[in-house]
């Protein structure tokens, strides 16, 4: 049986991933776009074709633990991927859910732990990304507070996600 601790770590880890694999997707979708190939759909976040190995150098770990990842991801419903057989299958691969959210979750267990810059972090990031979500502000504030800074956040156009 995992300790709570252990638990929170690997949570994090998948989180960190899935972020560094939303944004690769949003840029390979991208570059898709204008190339004429790469990208299967035309929102920021769909689909890409892509082999495991690619991912795996992006995250620096094994093949295997790359699909373990990709896997845990697809569980919690984070992306929808559909593997080729092969090495060299090229598997579709789709972020099903704004990494805001992950951003959320990381605010959210620095708060619980009281570390509060790196919760400031998070909820930065939420929002430069998408300044819509109500309680954002509130919590940001609280965080600075904590860090004995001025609570004042920017404010900025919704993200309409």
């Amino acid at each position: 049986m995992k300790t709570p601790a252990l638990k929170t770590r690997e949570a994090g880890l998948l989180l960190k991933r899935f972020i560094e694999l939303a944004h690769w997707v949003r840029q390979r979708s991208a570059e898709g776009d204008a190339s004429g190939n790469g990208g299967t759909g035309g929102e920021p976040y769909g689909g890409v074709l892509v082999t495991v190995d690619e991912l795996a150098g992006m995250w620096g770990c094994s093949r295997r633990a790359a699909q373990q990842v990709l896997r845990r991801l697809a569980s919690w419903g984070l992306v929808a991927w559909k593997p080729q057989p092969g090495r060299g299958g090229r598997s579709q691969l789709r972020v099903t859910v704004h990494p805001v959210y992950a951003y959320f979750d990381r605010a959210e267990m620095a708060m619980r732990r009281e570390q509060w810059a790196e919760a400031a972090f998070w909820l930065t990031e939420i929002l430069r990304e998408c300044p819509c979500i109500p309680q954002v502000p509130a919590l940001l504030a609280e965080a600075r507070a904590q860090l004995g800074l001025s609570p004042a956040t920017g404010g900025g156009a919704c993200c309409q996600e």
